[in-house]
């Protein structure tokens, strides 16, 4: 009844029954919604997608590319790719990396959403939210690269990748470089299913470089040691204020004193850069260098072809653990 009644209110619809008002013997047609409130319009067209998601259980997002994030945000083209199997709403896709080497991730299709009921639309209640094994998105595409384009800096190094998703980054890691230990870890449990899924599928890429994957929500977590890593890296993970604090904990807790480092790459969600700054400080991290988030010089190729806003652009923050 709720969704109803907004999507009425969106659409600018009138209950019927409900008559335009007559003043002073002329009669008035109230002036639309959408034309009141131009941002009812995108309101109804979101509403209308949920609704056709839990009506015919299958969605085309292209019809509705005007107003989904997946829509809006462009491709970097750091990496290229190729859709190489689909079936069963999931999608093989191979990655060529800097350097000469190739993974293979599974993935949904990222053209269409299909709901078996509403449950599925919730996440579990000790679970992260699922977004992360949708598609690549274009931090983590950044960072993948970063990492491949700077392989000296995991030489022998223990490395995990927060909110990993479908794992670009920490299996580029992996792939293109030295590191002693890769350990790819994300808060929702599916998605570190998917996760084991990938590993497996690229087990023969990784040469001595141990790689496994483990649940972590940002709390303290029995599998894995505090202050263990040299470097741990994450894309896309500072968006929602209230995670700021606990991602700043874990980040915290897993960087080693002796030199260990943070590499984020994210937009910026809600302007919350600073927030988030503020959050590590308090931690003892502390931004490495004289500047904070910045373009690196790698990416700045892909910055100038970027037809996506602003406040999306990936950028880096290094971070370090004081001593």
């Amino acid at each position: 009844q709720e969704a109803t009644s907004r999507w009425r209110i969106a659409s600018g619809c009138r209950r019927p029954g409900r008559e335009p008002k007559v003043m002073g013997g002329a009669r008035h047609e109230a002036v639309p919604s959408q034309r009141r409130h131009p941002w009812l319009a995108v309101s109804k067209r979101r509403w209308d997608l949920l609704r056709a998601a839990l009506l015919n259980k299958e969605v085309d997002l292209n019809e509705f590319s005007d107003v989904t994030t997946k829509g809006r945000l462009a491709d970097l083209g750091l990496i290229r790719k190729e859709r190489i199997r689909s079936g069963d709403g999931h999608v093989l896709v191979r990655y060529e990396l800097p350097g000469g080497s190739g993974l293979t991730l599974k993935q949904c299709d990222g053209s269409k959403v299909r709901v078996a009921s509403l449950a599925e639309l919730r996440t579990g209640k000790d679970d992260a939210d699922r977004t992360g094994i949708v598609t690549v998105w274009p931090s983590e595409e950044a960072l993948a690269y970063l990492c491949c384009r700077r392989p000296e800096a995991f030489e022998g190094k223990a490395v995990l990748e927060l909110g990993a998703g479908l794992g670009l980054a920490g299996l580029a890691v992996a792939a293109s470089t030295n590191a002693k230990l890769v350990v790819l870890t994300d808060g929702n449990a599916e998605a570190v299913e998917r996760l084991r899924e990938n590993v497996e599928a690229n087990r023969d890429k990784f040469g001595d470089t141990e790689v496994r994957c483990e649940k972590l929500d940002w709390s303290p977590s029995p599998g894995l040691r505090p202050a263990q890593f040299d470097l741990v890296v994450g894309a896309d993970l500072v968006y929602q204020p209230e995670l700021y604090g606990p991602l700043a904990d874990a980040i915290a807790s897993l960087c080693s004193p002796a030199g260990g480092e943070c590499w984020l790459v994210c937009p910026n969600r809600n302007e919350g850069w600073g927030a988030w700054e503020t959050e590590a400080k308090v931690r003892e991290l502390r931004v490495k260098g004289k500047s904070g988030w910045g373009v690196p010089a790698e990416l700045e190729g892909s910055c100038g072809r970027w037809s996506g806003s602003k406040a999306d652009y990936p950028h880096l923050l290094v971070l370090e653990k004081e001593r």
